[in-house]
C-alpha cells in the first residue's frame, strides 16, 4: 500500500479487519460477538467509507486499479 494516501490505507486496513471479523463470526464457533462488538464494527465500516468518500476520485480510481490489476515484473511479462 506504499504510495497511497493515509485515508486509503486506513480504509484498506478497516476492510481487512472487518472482513476477518466477519469470517470469524461465520466460521468460528468459539467466537461470540455481542451488541457492542457489532455496533463498533458497523461504526468502523461507516467511518472507513466516509474517509474514502473524502478522497478525490483520482486517488480512488488509482486504488481500485491497484486492487484489480496485479503488478508484474518485466521478467514475468517476458516469460509469461
Amino acid at each position: 500500500m506504499e504510495g497511497f494516501l493515509h485515508e486509503i490505507k486506513e480504509f484498506a486496513d478497516a476492510f481487512v479487519a472487518l472482513q476477518s471479523a466477519r469470517h470469524r463470526a461465520d466460521y468460528s464457533y468459539d467466537v461470540i460477538y455481542d451488541r457492542n462488538d457489532t455496533l463498533t464494527a458497523t461504526d468502523r465500516a461507516a467511518d472507513a467509507i466516509d474517509q474514502l468518500d473524502r478522497v478525490s476520485i483520482h486517488h480512488r480510481r488509482g486504488f481500485v486499479a491497484h486492487l484489480l490489476f496485479k503488478r508484474r515484473s518485466r521478467q514475468e511479462i517476458q516469460h509469461g
